[in-house]
């Protein structure tokens, strides 16, 4: 929210010095911090806005008193054929000018998503005000309904997804991202999946929820065929090179000393790395992860360099079994290439993808043999009788 406040005192003294006839006055527009889209009846397109309240913005918004009701926000919204006609409606019944440069937060129901959303990147690329660096994030309901929650721990739950996003060990995708995937050939779009889910374990009625990121939406071209769930998305992460933090727990057989150690990722590096091979293609994944043991629980001795070498290699096994069941789900139920193996053939091989697999690379992508080679290094074991490092 900080800069909210701040584009507010720019707009003021930028007023104050230039005095131009179009100047551009707080009490001229409505700052959106956050944008809805959902697809409705008669297939016309709702365009939801959080916009938020000035009075909010200040000393007394920072402690949820910006309003007469506490909120700091309020939603606006409106329909059309298109995009464009309902952001014009919408203006209609506003007496600012809508401000998108502030949004951060680009948010797409599923029924919208699966009609395709290229017209929507087309809006934003056109259309110079919404930000191309918003998070672009998807839902399995209305999105209207998610940019309504209040806020837990920000002013603005817009600015709550935004930290969320930037904190969760789940992917992100900006809107320039998922342009660039719409034209690339040889790779397919995807984007995170945002939820509500309770903030209190074991609460049912969730009557206190919170925003999570908990899994992926996959497209091919720009229309949404599926889901990955949480488990499986972390496998993409592995694929794309972009797990960057993160535990894995291996469980202790009791013959072994029984209980759980759990290991934080550290560094990783992934390569795709095609190949030719009498004529056939595959794809060999190489994954190489520098990590240290965050807490152990078992009765294992890991200054033992057997049992060590035996936990990294079970490590190695999870870290694999991970990414053959988001390779397998992608393959078999959505033939859709999110993992850019295409593209990594194309700047291998540029003559054999335009001449033999572009055209029918769906096909191919679903039968594409992959090897998963990861090693892993433990390179801290925590407190132990000798060393804490490896």
């Amino acid at each position: 929210m900080k800069k909210l406040r701040l584009l507010l005192i720019l707009v003021v003294t930028m007023n104050v010095l230039t005095g131009c006839w179009d100047r551009l006055e707080v009490n001229d527009i409505a700052v959106v911090t956050a944008i809805g889209l959902d697809l409705i009846k008669d297939d016309k397109i709702r365009l939801s806005l959080q916009v938020a309240i000035p009075s909010a913005l200040g000393p007394t918004g920072a402690s949820g008193t910006g309003s007469s009701d506490g909120k700091s926000t309020y939603i606006i919204s409106e329909t059309g054929e298109t995009l464009s006609e309902a952001y014009r409606n919408l203006q209609l019944k506003i007496s600012r000018r809508i401000f998108f440069s502030q949004s951060r937060v680009l948010l797409i129901g599923e029924e919208m998503a699966k009609k395709g959303v290229s017209n929507i990147i087309d809006f934003h690329s056109r259309y110079h005000e919404p930000r191309i660096n918003s998070f672009v994030m998807l839902t399995k309901g209305e999105a209207a309904e998610f940019i309504k929650t209040m806020p837990k721990l920000e002013s603005v739950s817009a600015e709550e997804t935004k930290e969320l996003i930037k904190l969760s060990a789940g992917l992100t995708v900006y809107v320039r991202d998922f342009l660039s995937m719409l034209l690339m050939d040889g790779m397919e779009p995807f984007a995170p999946e945002l939820t509500l889910t309770p903030l209190e374990v074991g609460d049912k009625n969730g009557k206190e929820e919170g925003q999570a990121v908990n899994g992926t939406a996959v497209f091919k071209d720009d229309k949404l065929v599926g889901w990955l769930d949480k488990s499986t998305t972390r496998g993409l992460l592995w694929i794309r090179n972009e797990m960057e933090k993160g535990v894995i727990t291996v469980k202790v057989p009791e013959e072994d000393g029984d209980g759980n150690i759990s290991i934080d990722i550290v560094q990783t590096e992934v390569k795709i790395n095609p190949q030719m091979k009498n004529g056939k293609l595959a794809i060999t994944i190489n994954v190489n992860a520098n990590m240290n043991v965050m807490e152990n629980d078992s009765t294992l001795n890991l200054d033992d360099s057997k049992i060590l070498e035996d936990l990294q290699s079970k490590v190695e096994s999870e870290i694999s079994d991970r990414i053959q069941s988001v390779i397998d789900i992608v393959q078999k139920e959505y033939q859709s290439d999110i993992f850019g193996f295409g593209q990594a053939i194309y700047k291998k091989y540029p003559k054999q993808w335009n001449s033999i697999y572009r055209e029918n690379w769906e096909e191919e992508f679903s039968q594409l043999t992959v090897d998963i080679k990861p090693t892993v290094s433990i390179k801290r074991i925590g407190l132990s009788k000798q060393s804490n490092e490896i």
